[in-house]
This record gives structure tokens, C-alpha cells and sequence, in this order.
């Protein structure tokens, strides 16, 4: 897809959201002074015809308008909803400085931005699905020429044969090599001509590491013709996440285990959304912690809270809280239990089968030891144990433990597979979201009663 396509989808794009803004203005403001006891002046209506010229600036400063290849649909659209979000605050303090009918004003403006964002969400996906169905057609694809016969242009193009949404053409390779995975166009001293005769939109340059060639004067040659260059390096099998790249002085690093959680913008909006739900969840769940307080000091002898040594973020370790489930013994640092467990008490067993044994960390999120989601932290002892034996286990610990998470909902606690568990914490850390969060959050009471438990000496 050319440029001149590009530019046209993106105008076109632009004046539907326009259309969908002013339509759901208009219906808003015909519902209010119609059918709801909330009249909207023409003055108010005014002003949010130049908040809709605003609203649209802003969908242009967050760039949802790009048609990038190799971005997925949910990309998009949390780009598109925290741009939505931001004109909706900006639209907020406007009212408060500027508008009189304050009351009416917020109203109109709460069911404008609520409609309105849920129309121009279907409206993108439903382009975005259009868009790729385009890009599987050979007229809009991208000529694409691989220079280099490496491993890395066999995956090269098993990603590029399993993603035809992507919309790229391999047309062939340059390389000296006569076996190659690819149709072979040249060797490298035909790289210039093969690219003055193709002109292919870009240059993925693949070497291995026996091949005689600099990957500078590849990049060379594409200048001189506009071509972009595009490097598969020979490490790219120790990346095993999205890559980030950092300058230090003119020297570039490449950071191989960035994840979203380490931009602050990220943290500071999941450290407040475990505040507001722990704050909420505490006050919500007091009158069922305090029948559970007394329930486990009837139940046996000992304290009612248990508290246990935990491994948490960047490995420190910390305090869990839990409620007492079975009698107090030694073995509590250093065994898991099973439905069975003889240490375990009557109203032990119903709290453990409830999860209302967990409701105290909610106090370790409020206190910031750990997240309402994310990995469940782990023993000492165990995580000693697992980072000798399971690859990648402690890439875990580079995020707040949580009290569920996406290994919980998909059954991974207790008596299962610590591999399965593992390679869904990393899904989850390097694909985070905020609504990432909301979505096992909203799961996870479906998944309550779901626990399987073991034992171990």
C-alpha cells in the first residue's frame, strides 16, 4: 500500500471519527433537552463544537491514525482509548473554568465521550480488519528483498508467511551462498543493481556470521537508492521479549527484557488502580474479614494472621499476610498443602476453597509489597529451587507479585505444571496493559472456587 494510499485511508479515517463526534454531540444534545430533565444551551452547544476541534488534535498528537504493519488490533485501540481518555480530562477542566451550566455541561459531556468512544472503538476495528484483509492482496503488498542467507531470514520469513496481514512480498535473496531458504536474486556484488531493478520498499538484511560482507556497505548501497534498511541481528534468539533501544553517550544498547511496566507513566497508573481496589476491596470485605478473624480464633489456638517470607519484586524479599488456615506447626516455610492436609482446619479448608485466606494481602497491596495482578510470589526455598531447573523463572520477579493473574485464571496454582505457569507470568509482563488488568480482575471471581493444592516434605 502506497504512501498516496496511506495519506487517503488516514484522511478518510480522520472524518469518520469527525462525523461519528458531531453525530453523537447531536444526539446527546436532542436526548437532553428532549427526554431528560438536563437542557443544554445553544452557548454550551457551541463551545462543544470547538472541544470536538480539539478532541480531534489530540486523536493526531497520539498518532492513531498510523497504519502500522506490524501493530496488533489492541495495540490500536488502547492507543485510541487513552487519547479519548485524555481529551475527555482536558474537555473536564474546561468545563470547570469556562462553563456555567456546570451540572448539565459534565452530564453532556460523560454521555458524548462514553457513546462516542465505544462508535469510534467499532469503527476501528472493523477498518483495521479491512486494512489487513487489503494487505493479504498482492496489489497492496510490500516488495520486500532479503540480503543475507542467516537463520534469522528463515524466521524472517515464516513470520511474514504467518502474519499476511502484515502485507509484505519476499521477492527473493542476495547472497553468495548457492543453498538458500529463498528464491536467490544475485550475489552481493549484484546487491545494487538487483535493488535499481526491483525497487523493493525495504531491505531486511539477514547475514549470517561466515558471510563476507559488511552490513555498512549494505546500508550504504540502500541509501544511495532511498531504500530502508531493516536488520535481523545474529542474536536475535536472546531477545525474548520486546527490545528496547537506549543510548548511552553515541554508543546504542540494546535493553533485550524491556517491558511496558518499566515506563513510568505505566507504573504510576497501575500503582494508583492497586490503591483505589485495595482501599475499596478493604472496606468492601471488613465485615467478612472480621467473621473470619473470629473463625479461625475458635477454630484453634494461635494467631490470626499468618505471615510468611516471600520473594517479591527485583527479589526482595517481603511479608505476606494471610489468615490462619491450619494449626500452627513448623513446617509453614517450607511445604505446600493439599486438600487433604492434616494440618489443616475445618474453616481453614472453607477459607482456603473461597479465597477469603487472601484477603489480607490486600493490605500488602495498599502497603505496595505487591499488586492486586501479577505473578504469586513464591518461597525462598522454591525459588532457589526453580531458577536452577526452569528457564526464564526469574524474569517473574521483575514485576510486583500480585493476588491473581493470568496464570491463576487459567487454572496454573497448586498441584500443575510450574513451566505453564511461568511462560504465562512472562505473557503477561511483557503484553501489560491497564486493561490487560481489568480483564483478569474481572475473571478471576469465575476462577475462585478452582484450587487445587499439594503437599510437599
Amino acid at each position: 500500500m502506497g504512501q498516496k494510499n496511506k495519506s487517503v485511508l488516514l484522511w478518510i479515517s480522520f472524518f469518520m471519527d469527525l462525523c461519528i463526534n458531531l453525530a453523537t454531540l447531536y444526539l446527546v444534545f436532542v436526548m437532553l433537552n428532549t427526554y431528560i430533565n438536563a437542557p443544554i444551551g445553544k452557548r454550551a452547544m457551541a463551545i462543544s463544537l470547538i472541544i470536538t476541534g480539539i478532541t480531534s488534535l489530540i486523536y493526531f498528537m497520539f498518532n492513531i491514525y498510523s497504519l502500522k504493519r506490524f501493530e496488533k488490533l489492541h495495540k490500536a485501540l488502547l492507543r485510541t482509548v487513552i487519547a479519548h481518555l485524555t481529551a475527555f480530562f482536558m474537555v473536564i477542566m474546561l468545563i470547570v473554568l469556562f462553563v456555567q451550566e456546570k451540572k448539565s455541561f459534565l452530564i453532556f459531556a460523560l454521555a458524548c465521550y462514553g457513546i462516542s468512544l465505544v462508535a469510534i472503538c467499532i469503527k476501528r476495528t472493523i477498518t483495521t480488519k479491512l486494512i489487513h484483509n487489503l494487505r493479504t492482496k498482492e496489489r497492496y503488498q510490500r516488495k520486500i528483498i532479503v540480503v543475507g542467507n542467516g537463520l534469522g531470514a528463515l524466521a524472517f520469513k515464516e513470520q511474514i508467511e504467518y502474519n499476511a496481514h502484515f502485507g509484505y512480498n519476499i521477492i527473493g535473496c542476495i547472497t553468495d551462498k548457492e543453498k538458500t531458504n529463498l528464491q536467490k536474486l544475485g550475489n552481493y556484488s549484484d546487491l545494487d543493481t538487483v535493488i535499481k531493478n526491483e525497487n523493493p520498499y525495504e531491505v531486511v538484511i539477514s547475514l549470517d556470521k561466515d558471510e563476507k560482507i559488511e552490513i555498512q556497505e549494505i546500508i550504504n548501497i540502500c541509501d544511495n537508492h532511498g531504500t530502508r534498511a531493516l536488520i535481523v541481528p545474529l542474536t536475535y534468539k536472546y531477545f525474548k521479549s520486546k527490545c528496547q533501544i537506549d543510548m548511552i553517550g553515541d554508543l546504542p544498547i540494546i535493553n533485550t527484557r524491556a517491558i511496558p511496566l518499566d515506563n513510568i507513566a505505566n507504573a504510576v497508573m497501575k500503582r494508583i488502580m492497586d490503591i483505589v481496589i485495595s482501599l475499596v476491596m478493604i472496606i468492601i470485605t471488613s465485615p467478612i474479614m472480621l467473621i473470619a478473624m473470629i473463625g479461625v480464633k475458635l477454630s484453634s489456638k494461635g494467631k490470626v494472621i499468618f505471615k510468611q517470607k516471600r520473594v517479591g519484586k527485583n527479589n526482595e524479599i517481603f511479608t505476606m499476610y494471610k489468615f490462619r488456615s491450619m494449626k500452627e506447626n513448623d513446617q509453614s516455610d517450607t511445604a505446600w498443602t493439599t486438600d487433604e492436609d492434616p494440618r489443616k482446619t475445618r474453616f481453614g479448608t472453607f477459607m482456603r476453597k473461597t479465597g477469603i485466606d487472601e484477603l489480607p494481602q490486600l493490605f500488602n497491596v495498599l502497603f505496595g509489597s505487591m499488586s492486586i495482578i501479577g505473578p504469586r510470589p513464591e518461597l525462598p526455598k522454591y525459588v532457589e529451587e526453580y531458577s536452577k531447573k526452569i528457564p526464564l523463572y526469574m524474569v517473574k520477579h521483575q514485576v510486583k507479585p500480585g493476588i491473581t493473574g493470568l496464570a491463576q485464571i487459567f487454572g496454573y496454582r497448586g498441584d500443575t505444571s510450574i513451566e505453564k505457569r511461568i511462560e504465562m507470568d512472562i505473557k503477561y509482563i511483557e503484553n501489560w496493559s491497564i486493561f490487560y488488568d481489568i480483564k483478569i480482575l474481572v475473571i478471576t471471581p469465575f476462577k475462585m472456587f478452582n484450587r487445587n493444592e499439594k503437599y510437599v516434605k
